[in-house]
Protein backbone atom coordinates (compact mmCIF):
# COMPACT_ATOMS: atom_id res chain seq x y z
CA UNK A 1 0.00 0.00 0.00
CA UNK A 2 1.57 3.53 -0.76
CA UNK A 3 1.24 6.26 1.02
CA UNK A 4 -1.39 7.73 -0.71
CA UNK A 5 -3.90 5.12 -0.53
CA UNK A 6 -3.48 5.28 3.04
CA UNK A 7 -5.31 8.46 3.14
CA UNK A 8 -7.78 7.27 0.35
CA UNK A 9 -11.37 6.76 1.80
CA UNK A 10 -12.55 3.01 1.47
CA UNK A 11 -15.51 4.22 0.06
CA UNK A 12 -14.20 6.14 -2.40
CA UNK A 13 -12.44 3.67 -4.07
CA UNK A 14 -15.69 1.31 -4.17
CA UNK A 15 -17.38 4.26 -6.09
CA UNK A 16 -14.61 4.82 -8.63
CA UNK A 17 -15.94 4.03 -11.78
CA UNK A 18 -13.17 2.62 -14.93
CA UNK A 19 -12.35 4.88 -17.54
CA UNK A 20 -14.12 2.77 -20.07
CA UNK A 21 -17.82 3.78 -18.14
CA UNK A 22 -17.12 7.74 -17.08
CA UNK A 23 -18.45 10.37 -19.45
CA UNK A 24 -16.01 11.70 -21.66
CA UNK A 25 -15.98 13.32 -24.90
CA UNK A 26 -13.54 13.00 -27.81
CA UNK A 27 -12.30 14.66 -31.37
CA UNK A 28 -11.22 12.86 -33.79
CA UNK A 29 -9.76 14.04 -36.81
CA UNK A 30 -8.18 10.89 -38.65
CA UNK A 31 -4.67 12.43 -37.76
CA UNK A 32 -5.08 13.23 -33.88
CA UNK A 33 -7.76 12.51 -30.96
CA UNK A 34 -8.24 14.85 -28.61
CA UNK A 35 -10.17 13.57 -24.96
CA UNK A 36 -12.69 16.36 -23.60
CA UNK A 37 -11.80 19.24 -26.81
CA UNK A 38 -12.08 22.74 -26.19
CA UNK A 39 -14.79 24.85 -28.72
CA UNK A 40 -11.37 26.30 -30.25
CA UNK A 41 -9.79 22.73 -31.15
CA UNK A 42 -13.08 21.41 -32.51
CA UNK A 43 -13.52 24.79 -34.44
CA UNK A 44 -9.94 24.58 -35.44
CA UNK A 45 -10.41 21.07 -36.39
CA UNK A 46 -13.62 21.58 -38.98
CA UNK A 47 -11.39 24.90 -40.50
CA UNK A 48 -8.87 22.37 -41.22
CA UNK A 49 -10.97 19.84 -43.02
CA UNK A 50 -10.22 19.36 -46.52
CA UNK A 51 -11.59 17.58 -49.97
CA UNK A 52 -7.96 16.67 -51.29
CA UNK A 53 -7.18 15.01 -48.01
CA UNK A 54 -10.11 13.13 -47.39
CA UNK A 55 -9.89 14.41 -43.82
CA UNK A 56 -13.22 14.59 -41.59
CA UNK A 57 -14.13 15.91 -37.85
CA UNK A 58 -16.06 13.44 -35.71
CA UNK A 59 -17.16 14.69 -32.19
CA UNK A 60 -18.29 12.01 -29.65
CA UNK A 61 -19.95 12.25 -26.16
CA UNK A 62 -19.18 8.45 -24.66
CA UNK A 63 -20.93 7.03 -21.55
CA UNK A 64 -23.71 10.22 -21.40
CA UNK A 65 -26.73 7.90 -21.91
CA UNK A 66 -27.69 9.77 -25.51
CA UNK A 67 -30.09 9.02 -28.72
CA UNK A 68 -27.62 10.38 -30.70
CA UNK A 69 -23.67 10.41 -29.41
CA UNK A 70 -21.64 11.11 -32.48
CA UNK A 71 -21.74 13.68 -35.03
CA UNK A 72 -19.33 13.73 -37.79
CA UNK A 73 -18.59 16.03 -41.28
CA UNK A 74 -16.28 15.43 -44.47
CA UNK A 75 -16.21 17.78 -47.28
CA UNK A 76 -17.01 17.74 -51.03
CA UNK A 77 -16.92 19.41 -53.69
CA UNK A 78 -20.73 20.30 -53.22
CA UNK A 79 -20.05 21.14 -49.95
CA UNK A 80 -20.22 19.60 -46.43
CA UNK A 81 -21.67 16.66 -45.48
CA UNK A 82 -22.62 16.23 -41.67
CA UNK A 83 -24.08 13.33 -39.73
CA UNK A 84 -25.40 12.46 -36.63
CA UNK A 85 -24.90 8.62 -35.58
CA UNK A 86 -27.06 6.82 -32.73
CA UNK A 87 -25.41 5.63 -30.09
CA UNK A 88 -24.91 1.77 -29.93
CA UNK A 89 -27.35 1.25 -26.60
CA UNK A 90 -30.23 2.78 -29.19
CA UNK A 91 -33.10 1.06 -31.26
CA UNK A 92 -31.47 3.77 -33.81
CA UNK A 93 -27.64 2.15 -33.92
CA UNK A 94 -26.60 1.57 -37.27
CA UNK A 95 -28.57 4.36 -38.88
CA UNK A 96 -26.59 7.42 -40.46
CA UNK A 97 -28.97 10.38 -40.51
CA UNK A 98 -27.45 12.73 -42.47
CA UNK A 99 -27.01 16.46 -44.73
CA UNK A 100 -25.55 17.12 -47.66
CA UNK A 101 -24.29 19.73 -49.15
CA UNK A 102 -24.16 22.61 -46.32
CA UNK A 103 -22.13 25.78 -46.29
CA UNK A 104 -19.22 25.65 -43.47
CA UNK A 105 -21.39 28.13 -41.13
CA UNK A 106 -23.82 25.39 -40.92
CA UNK A 107 -21.95 22.93 -40.19
CA UNK A 108 -19.67 25.11 -37.44
CA UNK A 109 -23.52 25.85 -36.02
CA UNK A 110 -24.81 22.61 -35.83
CA UNK A 111 -20.88 21.28 -34.13
CA UNK A 112 -21.31 23.88 -31.51
CA UNK A 113 -24.81 23.04 -30.56
CA UNK A 114 -23.71 19.44 -30.35
CA UNK A 115 -20.96 20.18 -28.24
CA UNK A 116 -23.12 22.77 -25.70
CA UNK A 117 -26.12 21.10 -25.48
CA UNK A 118 -25.24 16.91 -26.47
CA UNK A 119 -28.38 17.33 -29.08
CA UNK A 120 -28.63 17.40 -32.69
CA UNK A 121 -32.09 18.86 -33.35
CA UNK A 122 -34.35 17.92 -35.91
CA UNK A 123 -32.26 14.76 -36.95
CA UNK A 124 -34.72 12.71 -37.61
CA UNK A 125 -35.76 15.10 -40.77
CA UNK A 126 -32.59 14.48 -42.80
CA UNK A 127 -32.01 11.77 -45.02
CA UNK A 128 -31.45 8.41 -43.56
CA UNK A 129 -28.99 5.62 -45.16
CA UNK A 130 -28.00 2.62 -42.37
CA UNK A 131 -24.66 0.32 -42.06
CA UNK A 132 -26.10 -2.66 -41.19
Amino acid sequence: MGIMDFFKNEDDQDNIKPKSEEPYSELSTGLDDFENPSWQQIESALSDIDVAEDSFTTLSFINYGLEVDTIQCVKTEEGYTFEALPAMETNEYGKIYHLDKLDYEEVLRRFEEFFKTQEVSGYKAFQKDSFE
